[in-house]
């Protein structure tokens, strides 16, 4: 034990401290060499492999795109001619624009709405749709030149109409209206305010015969003419008859992570181009 703590005391010397790491410098100069020239492209090597199955994956991915992006155009072609034969009105021309999130829940930090970079100078104005590629995540409520602030279906003013997605020829319709659940705090803990939990949403007005199962899907109905029909705003978790015991009301869980949102579309119409398909979504900058 005595030498062990002799050579102890050496080693924390600042001389043999240095000297032992000059001992020590070729060996750990070679580990690094070895890592940047062998350990590098050994792993490039298996890299490449993996890159060439995932451009693989993606370009046959890319050609079943192609091919159902062809299928849409012609059912478009004959939504068109069915709607002329009929004498409908022809639906107002729409696009997507891709836009980042800046920041969640505003300066209180509640998860009922987030800041967007798309502004008016983008087009964006106030009421426009905010949407995932198959699901609701809210609506525009305020529009600055470069941002905008979107109002999220748990905020407790938002009001969505919405119907159940039934299966069955003899089912039916049910439809009503989603109400924004609002937030409450996670915890007691004044440190942790900023951490909330996003009540169920309301889906009332509903049938009061009917009961529908737990977890039927909640879409858009289209009525309005705000958000297109059939997009996903959550699941029904269950129903009971209301306060009034006229109809029926169901919680519903929303589609939505909204606090992992990074990126989000805005659902844009233009008066200007009735009567034309949808354009494809622009891509942020």
């Amino acid at each position: 034990m005595g030498a062990l703590s002799l050579l102890a005391i050496l080693l924390w010397r600042p001389g043999v401290r240095a000297l032992s790491h000059e001992v020590q410098f070729p060996f750990d100069n070679l580990k690094r060499w070895f890592n940047r020239e062998i350990l590098t492209r050994a792993q490039a090597v298996f890299h490449r492999a993996e890159y060439a199955s995932r451009i693989h994956h993606l370009e046959r991915n890319l050609a079943t795109l192609r091919l159902e992006i062809s299928s849409s155009r012609e059912l478009e072609e004959e939504n068109a001619r069915l709607r002329k034969l009929l004498d409908f009105p022809p639906p107002p021309r729409t696009h997507w624009q891709a836009a980042p999130v800046l920041s969640h829940g505003g300066a209180a930090g509640v998860w009922q709405s987030i800041r967007v970079g798309k502004g008016s100078l983008h087009g964006v104005k106030r009421g426009d749709p905010v949407v995932l590629p198959d699901c609701v995540v809210g609506r525009v409520a305020e529009v600055s030149a470069h941002t905008c602030d979107v109002m999220l279906l748990t905020d407790p003013n938002s009001r969505i109409a919405a119907e159940l997605e039934l299966h069955g020829e003899d089912v039916g319709t049910a439809r009503g209206i989603l109400y924004g659940g609002g937030t409450r705090s996670g915890t007691d803990d004044l440190s942790l305010k900023l951490l909330y939990v996003v009540e169920p949403l309301r889906l009332r007005y509903l049938e009061m015969e009917f009961v529908p199962p737990p977890r039927t899907r909640v879409v858009t109905s289209g009525l309005g003419h705000v958000f297109p029909k059939g997009l996903t705003l959550g699941w029904l978790l269950d129903s009971q008859i209301d306060s009034t015991g006229l109809s029926r009301e169901g919680e519903v869980v929303p589609a939505v992570d909204f606090a992992s949102l990074t990126e989000v579309f805005l659902l844009q119409s233009s008066e200007s181009g009735k009567g034309t398909a949808p354009t494809r979504p622009k891509e942020a900058p």
